[in-house]
């Protein structure tokens, strides 16, 4: 042992006597050298992170550095470890390095990384990544190992010093495998929704916070341009304009409560869509996120105001129709009928409707009523014939009855349909 080692041995011991700490002074008079020389040790062990250094005021105070046995350390590791020495020997692993190199711990420790005699060919780059580690050549930190057990590993060279003063690496090894799947589950899902979004027919647009983070294709359409500048509630028109702005400022209060509204929208080109938009929200982990999606309703919004206005047209000719008009369902129930027939029967209107034969038309005119009812339900076509009902003042009069069917909604139901005229109306003096 040289003079340097001795010294060396015999500050650690002074130190380890006095574990409340020494200065430079202190450690010279217990070693009897002077300070200079003292200082220099303490520079040494300080370095090899044998011994610490406390500042009080302008006094330094050094203490042994407190340390575990790396053995132990890396015993407790349940990740991969190797330590190497300057010439990237392996001197110590722990058991998780060992299982993933397939080797015992005697054919390991002492043995250059590069020529570690690993018995499978697909840990050959793991070790030629390691070596390229160790030595600071490596172009990234990831090494993947393929094989029917595909992993992923990051791999941190952190430097160290040994007890002596030399250095060597630690090499570390995180398996990032889970991570990694994972990672590459949620690119293939995100593709997959992108794919989704894209390709359906209704728009749809992302927000978290107030920043809209995704819109498709379509929603672009639908809006008419770029929907990160546009905001939809200032795109609806006219009249519903108020009510969809309420909407959706009830769903920023209020994000998890689903809310739904249909509107004109006008476009930046002036084109004007009808669109229906549906609002609901996710909260995870303290975060909103908003979906908004939008259907074009314009075909059907068209269609549905044309129906209207016929509707509005039919039901004005009937009421203005001069001559009675009713219509019954298969079970004799009035399903419709103009107010010439009501004053016909001697009733309101809204008293008719819903109501049976039996219930309107007296037991006197009951048979001539329903005279080719059955047959005209059952075999469609028209059926015509004179016969006499009582009028609302009392007296009877002959009427010319004209009945026919229609076949209503999706099963085709038959609905009766007459037409009563007075009979005086068509033969003047009759």
């Amino acid at each position: 042992m040289t003079r340097l080692d001795a010294d060396l041995t015999r500050v650690r011991e002074i130190l380890r006597e006095r574990m409340q700490g020494m200065s430079v002074t202190e450690i010279a008079a217990a070693l009897g050298r002077n300070k200079h020389s003292v200082g220099r040790y303490l520079d040494v062990l300080r370095a090899s992170g044998q011994v610490e250094m406390r500042s009080f005021g302008m006094a330094k105070v050094f203490t042994l550095a407190k340390r575990l046995p790396v053995a132990s350390m890396l015993s407790i590791a349940d990740e991969p470890i190797l330590v190497l020495d300057e010439e990237r020997r392996v001197t110590e692993g722990n058991d998780a390095a060992l299982r993933l190199l397939a080797l015992q711990r005697e054919r390991v420790i002492g043995q250059r990384l590069e020529y570690l005699p690993v018995p499978d060919p697909l840990l050959h780059d793991l070790v030629r990544h390691l070596d390229r580690a160790a030595a600071g050549k490596a172009t990234t930190n990831e090494i993947h190992i393929d094989g029917e057990d595909e992993r992923w590993y990051w791999c941190r060279a952190i430097p160290m010093v040994f007890e002596q003063g030399e250095r060597g690496t630690v090499l570390a090894l995180a398996d990032v495998t889970e991570q990694r799947r994972a990672a590459e589950a949620l690119a293939a899902s995100e593709t997959l929704f992108r794919g989704l979004a894209e390709n359906v027919q209704d728009g749809v647009l992302i927000y978290r916070g107030d920043k809209l983070v995704f819109a498709n294709r379509r929603g672009n359409e639908l809006l008419g341009g770029d929907v990160a500048r546009c905001d939809l509630s200032g795109c609806v028109a006219g009249p519903d304009h108020e009510r969809a702005a309420a909407v959706i400022a009830a769903h920023i209060a209020e994000p998890l409560h689903p809310r739904e509204f249909r509107c004109w929208v006008r476009r930046p080109d002036k084109s004007e869509l009808y669109l229906y938009a549906r609002l609901s929200a996710v909260e995870h982990e303290g975060e909103i996120t908003r979906y908004l999606v939008l259907t074009d309703l314009t075909g059907w919004q068209q269609a549905e105001e044309a129906l209207q206005k016929q509707a509005i047209f039919v039901r004005h000719f009937i009421d203005e129709f001069p001559h009675p008009f009713y219509a019954l369902d298969g079970d004799g129930v009035f399903v419709e009928c103009n107010d010439a027939f009501a004053s016909m029967v001697g009733r309101g209107r809204t008293e008719v409707l819903g109501a049976t034969v039996d219930e309107v038309i007296s037991e006197e005119d009951h048979a001539a009523f329903v005279a080719t009812d059955d047959e005209v339900l059952e075999h469609p076509g028209e059926r015509v014939y004179c016969t006499t009902f009582s009028a609302a003042s009392g007296e009877r009069s002959r009427f010319l009855v004209r009945k026919s069917s229609l076949r209503v909604g999706e099963d085709g139901t038959p609905v009766l349909v007459g037409v009563i005229i007075d009979h005086s109306a068509l033969i003047p003096g009759s």
